[in-house]
């Protein structure tokens, strides 16, 4: 390993510790009580350091949530692969999605307030910084909104599906429905089956249901 190999590596090193901390906080705190000095700290660096690796919190946010949205896209491609010639595959996405909310709800918490937020991360001219933390989130985001997408598509060629709307548009409904039933999951989370007398996974799978009966109109 040459020198400069060894500098970049060990640059690389420091950043994915970094990172590390701040996702270990952000998971602790939650975005809003997350601070610098905080992710600093648990880093074993100073603020300074911080600087010379990512621009501000909101960058390490996005940083933090990049990998939640690899992971949730590898969950989604496991599941549409999983599908037989004549299933679109939704149902099994969507209860890939209730599943990565069940294992990795840190990640599903973070990666609401990114969607909640997009377009605050676009530029003027409606772009992303080229190989900034939001573009690779954006990339990851276009990449499982065409998975859906093509599920869509699949499903109106079997005829599962009606063709009133564009597969691109039912993505959109589909896309906030699911966010919205997992933020309300998640929101009201303690005691969920006492208060509504019924448990999450239950109530998701009717959910689901419901809206496969609907998509054939």
């Amino acid at each position: 390993m040459t020198n400069t190999e060894r500098k970049a590596w060990e640059q690389q090193q420091r950043s994915d510790r970094i990172v590390d901390k701040a996702q270990a906080v952000f998971f602790e705190n939650g975005y809003e009580n997350t601070t610098l000095p905080a992710i600093a700290d648990a880093a074993g660096y100073n603020k300074r350091t911080l600087y010379l690796y990512f621009r501000d919190k909101e960058e390490l946010f996005l940083a933090v949530v990049l990998r939640g949205l690899f992971q949730l896209r590898e969950t989604l491609a496991k599941a549409i692969d999983q599908a037989g010639s004549n299933d679109s595959g939704l149902r099994d996405m969507a209860r890939a999605f209730f599943d990565f909310s069940v294992q990795s709800p840190e990640f599903l918490d973070l990666i609401m307030i990114y969607e909640s937020r997009y377009f605050d991360y676009l530029n003027g001219d409606g772009s992303f910084a080229p190989d900034s933390y939001r573009a690779q989130c954006q990339q990851v985001s276009a990449d499982m909104a065409r998975m859906v997408t093509a599920a869509i598509e699949k499903g109106m060629e079997i005829g599962n599906i009606g063709k009133d709307l564009t597969p691109q548009q039912l993505m959109l409904l589909l896309w906030g429905q699911i966010f919205g039933v997992m933020k309300i999951f998640r929101m009201r989370r303690q005691h969920f089956h006492e208060a509504f007398g019924i448990r999450p996974k239950v109530l998701f799978e009717h959910f689901v249901a419901m809206v496969e009966w609907a998509l054939k109109f």
